[in-house]
């Protein structure tokens, strides 16, 4: 057992993976069966099931990172994993995405969501004050020790998540498109999607359907270049390497060590436990 608290926290989107398309297929397909089939029959299996249609949703590789994680959890090198969002969406939405990884590494990592501080006015998340990370308001709604070790992984810079055992991880945002084309296509090939839509004048109705609802958005894709989705595994195991640091025994992180300018707009911070992949 080691004394000193460690933690890693992660953001969601577009740092685990790129949600935001998925996000869009998910709401239609819930909204045709609910208003066009009358029906609510969509559940977790089903959500796993499709969402592995798209593996191109998920950063290359995480799972390394998330299976090295789980063996720090079990050696009680970790204290916990967490998810600390700004997505809008219902909570639920989180909760999807953080139960499809526990599945797929067949184990349950995540202690605690931090969900966004408001979405559409309301409150979401009782313990933070500001749409802005901060770490007061991280130990507010973790109940942390203060002197607790932080790995954060985010591809946003917050500078107040800045402290004396912070080591701030900056990923390079993972964005994936897929037309809505391509998305269509494989669920009604698969057998998730033939098991729910049963027959071809319903397929045909769903893709009607899907096609108009999802164009409502305007969303543009952009193809990945081989190039492009390289360099994603790259930053993803270079991410790794910076894990272990973490993980190095009694580590810590004076804010003396590792100066790194990062310049955003018209601020320039000096950040010297800042790791921008």
């Amino acid at each position: 057992m080691h004394n000193q608290v460690k933690i890693v926290v992660f953001d969601m989107d577009e740092t685990l993976g790129y949600f935001v398309e998925f996000g869009i297929f998910w709401e239609t397909i819930h909204t045709f069966f609910r208003n066009e089939m009358k029906m609510n029959i969509l559940d977790l299996l089903d959500f796993y099931d499709i969402l592995n249609l798209y593996p191109e949703f998920i950063r290359p590789n995480i799972y390394s990172i998330l299976n090295y994680l789980k063996h720090k959890m079990i050696e009680e090198e970790l204290h916990g994993v967490m998810i600390y969002t700004n997505n809008q969406g219902p909570r639920m939405w989180v909760h999807l995405i953080k139960e499809y990884f526990e599945k797929k590494i067949n184990y349950p990592l995540f202690t605690q969501i931090i969900a966004a501080f408001k979405s559409n006015g309301k409150q979401l998340e009782m313990g933070r004050t500001t749409n802005d990370k901060t770490l007061d308001d991280f130990f507010r709604c973790t109940q942390l020790p203060t002197n607790a070790h932080i790995c954060f992984l985010d591809d946003c810079y917050y500078p107040n998540m800045h402290g004396e055992n912070v080591y701030y991880i900056k990923v390079r945002p993972y964005i994936y498109d897929l037309s809505f084309e391509i998305m269509i296509r494989r669920f009604l090939e698969s057998d998730t999607g033939k098991q729910l839509l049963l027959d071809h004048i319903i397929e045909t109705s769903f893709k009607n359907y899907v096609i108009a609802f999802m164009t409502q958005f305007k969303f543009l894709s952009a193809k990945k270049s081989k190039e492009e989705y390289e360099i994603d595994k790259i930053i993803t195991k270079k991410t790794m390497v910076h894990l272990q640091t973490f993980f190095t025994k009694n580590k810590t992180y004076p804010i003396l060590k590792h100066k790194v300018k990062y310049t955003t707009r018209s601020k320039s911070y000096k950040n010297r436990t800042l790791r921008k992949l």
